[in-house]
């Protein structure tokens, strides 16, 4: 396992890489990993990973993980329509790319407004933010808003996203990479590390991706044992998160995971988050806190 992280430290340690990043392996994939708080999830690890992750998190200070999860891609129904109205319309094809841009821009705004209305009041929180890492959608408004904040970042996704398709090092307080246990990599490698890291998410639309993450969480609530992860679906933005209520899951795991009314809002969110999912030991004053990078 290659290890860029020192966690006597709170400092990246920066290793020189070993190769390019136009190196490819035979799976297609950058064998040059461009972050220097790197772990690899892969067979045969010669190293703790939830050690490292435990460390990690006791060098920023960060007593719990607040995940969002959501796809890069996700389809609003309203933007589409809107989109089909431009195409059928009698305009250049310079208007008709400016006007996909504007309404491209207007999602991600959409999906950032909800993040902010979440993270902006938690400032002093001892959390860090979980994203899939990736440079669309709510993966890249999570860690935008997250490091506006100053809320340490950290990013899960598959071999298969690295280089072309994650976040830049400098939004990324550790990234985890995840290689595939059998045949290639492929998006949903990550989901298992990814939900074993939160604390709790925050659920934007989302796509089958989200809708595994959904189901892993529900069946690690199962146990009685552990302090159950929330699922807070923000309800209208499509997608896993306005279909959660339908899940098939047992309706004991179910009643403890996902809030018993529609969550409407980021604001709404945030609070019920406060309510049941944070404890006291958790809060502490922003400048007492280790800083993230960045």
């Amino acid at each position: 396992m290659n290890l860029l992280f020192d966690n006597k430290k709170s400092e990246p340690q920066h290793e020189p890489m070993e190769c390019p990043m136009g190196d490819m392996t035979d799976r297609g994939v950058p064998t040059a990993l461009p972050h220097h708080n790197l772990i690899e999830v892969k067979e045969g690890a010669d190293r703790d990973i939830t050690a490292l992750i435990e460390a990690f998190k006791r060098d920023f200070g960060v007593k719990f993980v607040l995940a969002f999860s959501g796809g890069a891609d996700d389809e609003n129904p309203l933007l589409n329509h809107v989109s089909a109205h431009v195409r059928k319309m009698d305009l250049s094809e310079d208007v008709r790319q400016a006007v996909a841009q504007q309404i491209e821009a207007a999602r991600q705004s959409y999906i950032e407004q909800i993040v902010r209305h979440v993270l902006i009041p938690l400032r002093g929180y001892r959390i860090a933010v979980l994203s899939g890492g990736t440079k669309w959608g709510v993966p890249a408004a999570a860690t935008k808003i997250a490091k506006e904040c100053n809320f340490p970042t950290i990013g899960v996704f598959p071999l298969a996203a690295m280089g072309k398709h994650t976040l830049p090092p400098d939004l990324l307080d550790l990234a985890i990479c995840v290689h595939p246990f059998a045949y290639k990599s492929q998006w949903g490698d990550e989901s298992p590390v990814y939900t074993k890291t939160l604390d709790s998410v925050v659920v934007i639309g989302g796509g089958a991706g989200t809708m595994i993450e959904v189901a892993h969480i529900l069946k690690l609530n199962e146990r009685k044992d552990v302090r159950p992860k929330h699922i807070v679906p923000v309800h209208g933005t499509g997608g896993t998160a306005d279909k959660l209520s339908f899940f098939p899951g047992k309706p004991g795991t179910m009643a403890i995971s996902i809030p018993p009314s529609p969550i409407i809002s980021g604001m709404e969110a945030c609070r019920y988050l406060r309510e049941h999912a944070f404890t006291e030991d958790i809060y502490e004053e922003a400048e007492n806190l280790p800083q993230a990078a960045g």
